[in-house]
């Protein structure tokens, strides 16, 4: 484990499980060679600097165009409409716990080596009865916790037992869920949902054809909502305290970057959590998307992860979690799917083998996060609203040449 205070590292030897040395399954160390173009390509030099000086990153991209492109959309425009409950979260935690890592240390354990994780990882794989095609990489130069990708024959030419899985994990001490039972948390958010919806979205009739069936595109806002949302949901079925504490943290560091500096964002952000790793990713995360990072505003595209999960844990009697997991659909796609879905070919992770008690546990979470509260919706920032003006006032002058509408910039209260 990790002791923030003194900044001293001792570490937990967990026993090694030999039964998993038959398994033909790997666990690989890779560095990732390229990434995303929204990701900086100096990012390790530039948060060097930053903890060092306290001077605001420089970030290089790939493509700054695309990027700029990327934070006009309207999914990713900052929005307000959950503030109120981010904050409640953030403070229940901060007064039960004091700093998040004591919450997080307690909700998952302490901090654990790749090493230690591998068994778990393996043991993981065995109790879902994974297929061979998932391979998992542990990589320390990954943006995000971990990272869910497939690959395989073209869309229309289906055929899902060619198709091949890769699951990316995180090995820096910016992953807050490498530890004793966060590891496992984490599993059952890349592979218990975002593999199994993927995995069975391959069988169904609607994978090649999606808008025959009127079925929204994947990168849709609403896909993204329900994806990461239910995904954030099952991060903590397993921790001791099941506060959704990592998504209200993404939700509302985007809110008050419309207010904050990449400094002084950074430095407000303590008020939750001392982990100067995790504050440098989430505000690089929200601020990458401007030019100049200093500046006011970022990218809101994360937000999703608390939306979508407040979404379904505030109707969760109203959902069929069975059909839910038969592929990528939204909730209210549902009933359009259930006449023609392949039932047979559903695979469900093992938490949700008993769904009567998977919905109860749902509404604890909800509880317990005062989601069945009604809280009053805040209003924008003065700021934000008066940027979203100069943005429009941009883009009339602008619009041919940058490819976006004037609709991008719809603000919802």
């Amino acid at each position: 484990m990790t002791n923030t205070k003194n900044g001293t590292k001792s570490t937990k030897v967990l026993p090694y499980v030999p039964k998993y040395k038959s398994l033909t399954f790997k666990v690989k160390e890779t560095v990732l060679t390229s990434q995303p173009s929204s990701i900086p390509i100096n990012l390790a030099s530039e948060k060097e600097k930053f903890i060092r000086t306290g001077l605001a990153p420089h970030f290089e991209v790939k493509d700054q165009k695309k990027l700029t492109e990327i934070a006009n959309k309207a999914k990713n425009q900052i929005r307000f409409n959950l503030l109120a409950e981010s904050e409640h979260i953030l403070e229940l935690v901060r007064d039960k716990y004091g700093d998040a890592d004591n919450y997080l240390e307690h909700a998952y354990g302490p901090r654990i080596t790749t090493e230690e994780a591998t068994p778990m990882l393996l043991e993981y794989i065995e109790e879902n009865a994974l297929s061979e095609s998932l391979k998992i990489h542990w990589c320390d130069n990954l943006a995000c916790s971990a990272k869910m990708v497939w690959r395989g024959p073209l869309v229309n030419a289906n055929r899902p037992e060619r198709r091949k899985y890769s699951l990316w994990i995180s090995s820096s001490d910016e992953n807050n869920y490498l530890r004793e039972s966060g590891i496992r948390c984490l599993m059952d958010h890349e592979i218990g949902t975002h593999f199994f919806r993927m995995f069975n979205d391959g069988f169904q009739p609607w994978f090649s054809h999606r808008s025959k069936f009127g079925l929204r595109n994947l990168g849709s806002f609403e896909n993204m909502c329900n994806e990461e949302g239910l995904a954030s949901i099952n991060t903590v079925l397993r921790g001791r305290a099941k506060f959704l504490w990592g998504a209200a943290f993404t939700y509302y560091t985007a809110c008050k970057s419309v207010e904050l500096s990449f400094k002084d964002l950074f430095d407000h952000l303590g008020r939750y959590t001392s982990n100067i790793d995790y504050r440098w990713k989430q505000v690089m995360r929200v601020k990458r998307g401007l030019v100049n990072p200093n500046d006011l505003g970022g990218l809101g595209n994360d937000q999703c992860y608390f939306e979508g999960a407040v979404s379904i844990l505030q109707n969760v009697d109203n959902i069929d979690f069975h059909l839910l997991m038969s592929g990528k659909v939204c909730i209210d796609e549902l009933d359009r799917i259930k006449r023609v879905v392949r039932k047979d070919f559903v695979k469900l992770p093992k938490f949700m083998q008993n769904i009567t008690a998977y919905k109860n546990t749902l509404k604890k979470i909800c509880t317990l996060n005062g989601l069945n509260k009604v809280f009053p919706i805040r209003e924008p920032p003065s700021i934000y609203m008066k940027l979203l003006s100069q943005k429009k006032s941009l883009c009339k002058k602008k619009v041919k040449k940058a490819g976006f509408t004037m609709s991008n910039y719809k603000v919802t209260p």
